[in-house]
């Protein structure tokens, strides 16, 4: 078996913290190899720092990394992935409780032909309701990423279209190669998204396995921090820019005139916030023109296809 380094970017809550890391450190003796556990601090005052004899004491095989200033999840994962000891690396949110054995059939299931694996993620331990079984779905000229009809499979692993970014495993010498997060999605949501399509454009797949298991509980992360309404303006904000720089020149005429429509019925019946987005990824407009890549071998349409058929739903 081969070590891991997981790492945890966290803006506080040691009470959290110090759950998540019980299930972690369980799993780290029970398989014995050497995995560690790698704390980010990006607070940006040294909170947890201030903590570390409550979080670390002297347990092995724990480090924190403190930043000066707080980045936004992507810049704290990078961190700590650079400081990682390990080649394998598994990105995780504070409110994440892994379930015991989930680490070994992920570092199983990352082969030569395979970027990113995720664990079945249910959300808030609910088995029915699992996160991380997603595809992405191209109609009426948007990029759309949605939950598969049905079930998740409850066995083996599966093509998906991208690895959340709170639960996933991957080879630090690929995502350096992939360019690691594109800053363009800074401070937050779908750089994961953006990454793991990157690497199906480049040939590399990413897969859910449903063999290891974690549960997301939705306490500690963005949402105590950020209103709903600004949350979902980085959300909104987030698709755009992903389907900017990723769309075919053959599905951007649908997708102007998708855009089009939004905002003349924006206009029309004074829903403000989708103009509040749109100006947002127009602000952002020259950055995300400019990280449009011709060179890889798979275009939109082929990814989509790779991932799930064709993948496309006429309107």
């Amino acid at each position: 078996m081969k070590p891991v380094s997981v790492v945890i970017p966290a803006l506080g809550d040691v009470p959290l913290l110090r759950r998540a890391m019980k299930s972690l450190l369980l799993e780290f003796e029970l398989r014995d190899v050497g995995d560690e556990l790698v704390l980010v601090d990006d607070t940006g005052t040294g909170a947890l720092d201030r903590e570390r004899a409550a979080l670390i004491g002297e347990r092995k095989g724990v480090r924190l990394v403190t930043r000066e200033t707080n980045g936004g999840f992507a810049a704290a994962l990078t961190t700590g992935i650079e400081a990682a000891h390990h080649d394998l690396v598994f990105s995780m949110n504070s409110d994440v409780v892994a379930r015991t054995g989930f680490l070994t059939p992920l570092t199983e299931a990352l082969g030569k032909d395979v970027f990113a694996v995720a664990p079945a993620a249910l959300l808030g331990g609910d088995a029915e309701t699992v996160e991380s079984y997603n595809r992405v779905r191209l109609a009426s000229g948007l990029l759309d990423v949605r939950m598969p009809p049905g079930p998740a499979p409850t066995s083996g692993c599966h093509p998906v279209a991208f690895a959340v970014g709170g639960t996933m495993l991957f080879d630090r010498r690929r995502f350096v190669e992939l360019g690691g997060f594109d800053p363009l999605f800074e401070p937050f949501y779908f750089e994961d998204v953006d990454l793991c399509w990157r690497a199906w454009r480049a040939g590399l797949r990413t897969l859910f396995c449903a063999d290891a298991v974690v549960e997301h509980h939705h306490k500690g992360t963005i949402g105590r921090y950020l209103s709903e309404g600004r949350r979902r303006a980085a959300v909104e904000r987030g698709e755009l820019l992903f389907n900017w720089k990723h769309l075919g020149a053959d599905d951007l005429a649908e997708h102007l005139a998708l855009l089009y429509r939004r905002t003349l019925d924006g206009y029309l019946t004074d829903r403000r916030d989708d103009l509040v987005w749109l100006s947002l990824a127009l602000a952002k407009l020259d950055e995300v023109t400019a990280g449009r890549d011709a060179k890889f071998v798979h275009s939109t349409r082929a990814v989509l296809a790779l991932v799930d058929g064709p993948g496309i739903d006429a309107d």
